[in-house]
C-alpha cells in the first residue's frame, strides 16, 4: 500500500466516522427536542431509535437545568 492510498483510506474511514458522530448528535437533539413538547420517553425512544434507557436519562437532565 502506498502512502497516498493510506491517507486516503484514514480520510474515507475519518469521514464515516464522523457521519455517525453527526447522526448521534441529531438523535440526542430531537429526542431533546420531542420531550420539551410533552412526548413521553416510550415514544420518543421508538420514533428516534435511542435506548429508552438514554431517553430517560436525557428527560431527567432537561429536568434538572429547567
Amino acid at each position: 500500500m502506498t502512502w497516498q492510498q493510506t491517507i486516503d483510506e484514514e480520510k474515507d474511514i475519518s469521514y464515516e466516522e464522523g457521519k455517525i458522530d453527526g447522526a448521534s448528535q441529531k438523535a440526542l437533539e430531537s429526542a431533546e427536542n420531542l420531550l420539551r413538547e410533552g412526548d413521553s420517553p416510550e415514544k420518543v425512544a421508538r420514533c428516534i431509535g435511542l435506548p429508552l434507557e438514554q431517553v430517560i436519562q436525557i428527560k431527567e437532565n432537561l429536568s434538572v437545568r429547567a
